[in-house]
């Protein structure tokens, strides 16, 4: 394959603090599996460090073709405009910062982006969406659970797919297993965003916008494309067609 017809999709880093070693070191990092989920399916993975600089994050968005948002730590609820909640978990300020401006440069370019889990919760709210801080302290009916107590790729409840949505047109159903590994959930939608998936308790599970240059999943398919393949459409789909499509208009 020529590497010209291989897109550059940029995953933006998580942060932590090594606090096992003295002095502790602080890392940038991306998990194993969303980068083979990007390979495995004709991408490059590119790390994008959480910086503060614009000019710097701007660069890296030039470089890439696609955008994608790993999971991670609880988004900092002062961007949508909430104090903290007594059962709101561990976050990084600075991260989410890193990741409103490197989106704010996508979204100019209408770049494809792909979120997944705290990637899609930063889209909403990058959007000006914003979020149920604890599912069952916040969220007004009774919740089904949504932390996985299974195999990290076991499908442990199911979802609803909108028709006519972009997901329902990559996996081609209305009804799908997902894995589920969130405390927090897509409250009120951010602009130009419509959900297009659902849990049985009415939790957003998929958001997109309506130009379908951008997805949002709840649920982590990186982590069930080998026991559930019909999870590698996802991937084949944003790398191949969207992230391919983004590559050859430029």
């Amino acid at each position: 394959m020529s590497s010209k017809s291989i897109p550059v999709i940029g995953i933006l880093g998580n942060y932590s603090v090594l606090s096992s070693t003295n002095p502790p070191p602080e890392r940038f990092f991306v998990n194993k599996t969303y980068m083979d989920a990007v390979r495995l399916h004709g991408g490059l993975p590119l790390l994008i460090p959480c910086v503060d600089e614009e000019a710097l994050l701007e660069a890296c968005v030039d470089m890439c073709d696609a955008i994608l948002l790993p999971g991670g730590i609880d988004v900092d609820p002062k961007f949508y405009g909430e104090n903290p909640h007594q059962k709101l978990g561990m976050v990084q300020t600075e991260m989410d910062e890193s990741a409103f401006k490197l989106l704010k440069f996508a979204f100019e370019r209408k770049m494809p982006v792909l979120g997944i889990c705290r990637g899609e919760q930063v889209l909403n709210v990058a959007l000006g969406g914003s979020l149920y801080q604890d599912i069952p302290a916040n969220y007004e009916k009774e919740a089904i659970l949504h932390e996985q107590r299974a195999h990290t790729s076991a499908a442990l409840h199911t979802i609803k797919i909108e028709k006519g949505s972009l997901l329902h047109d990559i996996l081609g159903t209305e009804e799908i297993g997902v894995n589920t590994y969130h405390h927090q959930a897509v409250k009120a939608l951010g602009k130009d965003l419509v959900a297009s998936a659902h849990a049985p308790d009415g939790i957003i599970e998929a958001i997109e916008s309506k130009d379908k240059t951008i997805l949002g999943v709840q649920w982590h398919p990186e982590l069930m494309i080998d026991r559930h393949v019909e999870m590698n459409k996802i991937f084949v789909h944003f790398v191949q067609v969207m992230a391919m499509g983004y590559k050859n208009s430029k």
